[in-house]
């Protein structure tokens, strides 16, 4: 287990252009400072691997955006915890079919619950997935 934290400016370094383990679009360093100054994301780190994470409210979902890196059910675990103190009843993302982050998001709970055709691109589909919190 990887303590997880949320991230400081010398931790978006080793975040810049990784790959999304999801299978969507990576982040720059600049997109990843915004999102660790805006009031509504979490940017949180284990180790060298990270996740973003877009709150709505109270009572409304999170977003995850971003996974990048091997600790994946150290990041969940981060992310659903970050989650809940902003309050909000669920926690959903998009991964790619071939995300080899799948068997660990769905081991953690997350459910299938829809298919985006063309959602990371032309005959890219994304697998809606959730998990109530």
């Amino acid at each position: 287990m990887v303590k997880v934290k949320e991230a400081k400016k010398g931790d978006l370094l080793g975040l810049d252009g990784r790959p999304n383990a999801l299978g969507g679009p990576s982040f720059s360093y600049s997109a990843l400072e915004m999102f660790m100054m805006a009031p509504d994301f979490a940017v949180l780190v284990a180790g060298d691997s990270g996740i973003v994470v877009y709150h709505e409210g109270k009572g409304g979902k999170s977003r995850v955006l971003l996974m990048v890196g091997g600790s994946v059910s150290d990041l969940l675990r981060g992310a659903e915890e970050s989650s809940r103190r902003a309050g909000t009843a669920k926690i959903a993302l998009e991964a790619a079919p071939g995300s080899p982050a799948l068997p660990d998001l769905e081991s953690a709970g997350y459910r299938r619950a829809g298919e985006v055709a063309n959602y990371f691109g032309k005959d890219r589909p994304a697998l809606f997935l959730e998990k109530n919190l």
